[in-house]
């Protein structure tokens, strides 16, 4: 065997070498990756949490709460003003929890623009509202907070009145209705004429 092929023989085994374990490396990346993205998500959950003492301020922010729970919970007590978008039902005879495969479907039909302010309600604020709130923010939705403690915490810090539960209707205007546009978003612009102001 010549020199040259000698060097050739060895430069493709360290280059085999070199990828097998650049590979291998590459492997385990994806791995501490996941973990990273998993604590970041972790993170921005733990900030998307609105204590029930904030609700009323948020609300006033023009966050928009919607109820995820179930038809029946709802019966049980929901406020008219909350939209209800369920995100899943439970069979009681089969015990077995039934997803909802319009729930994201009706959340961009309901808050079209991703700028919307969204307040998510479920009965305790656990895990209904993390999985609704992880669809909604891989959606691209980037103001949604869920209530702790959900409906329960909620209804015994401001318990339900019977003006609550009247639906208010206003009469047909003519043309179209672009309400749905600003679902959720702020239309406080001092924000855009602040640097006029200072000067």
């Amino acid at each position: 065997m010549s020199s040259i092929a000698t060097l050739s023989a060895r430069a493709i085994a360290r280059t085999s070498a070199f990828k097998t374990s650049k590979s291998r490396a590459n492997a385990r990346r994806p791995a501490r990756h996941i973990a990273r993205a998993s604590a970041d998500v972790d993170e921005a959950l733990a900030k998307a949490q609105c204590p029930i003492a904030d609700v009323k301020d948020t609300i006033g922010r023009g966050f928009v709460i919607v109820d995820i729970r179930s038809p029946e919970e709802w019966q049980e007590g929901s406020k008219s003003t909350w939209k209800k978008i369920c995100l899943a039902v439970f069979d009681e005879e089969t015990g077995e929890v039934e997803m909802n495969p319009y729930f994201m479907g009706q959340i961009r039909d309901e808050f079209p623009n991703t700028l919307s302010r969204i307040l998510l309600v479920c009965d305790d604020g656990t895990e209904r509202s993390e999985i609704a709130w992880r669809g909604i923010t891989k959606a691209g939705y980037t103001q949604c907070k869920i209530i702790q403690g959900g409906s329960e915490a909620y209804f015994k810090e401001f318990p339900l009145t019977a003006a609550d539960k009247r639906v208010w209707k206003l009469a047909d205007q003519p043309g179209e209705d672009l309400s749905k546009l600003v679902s959720g978003v702020s239309m406080n612009m001092d924000h855009i004429f602040e640097s006029e102001r200072r000067f």
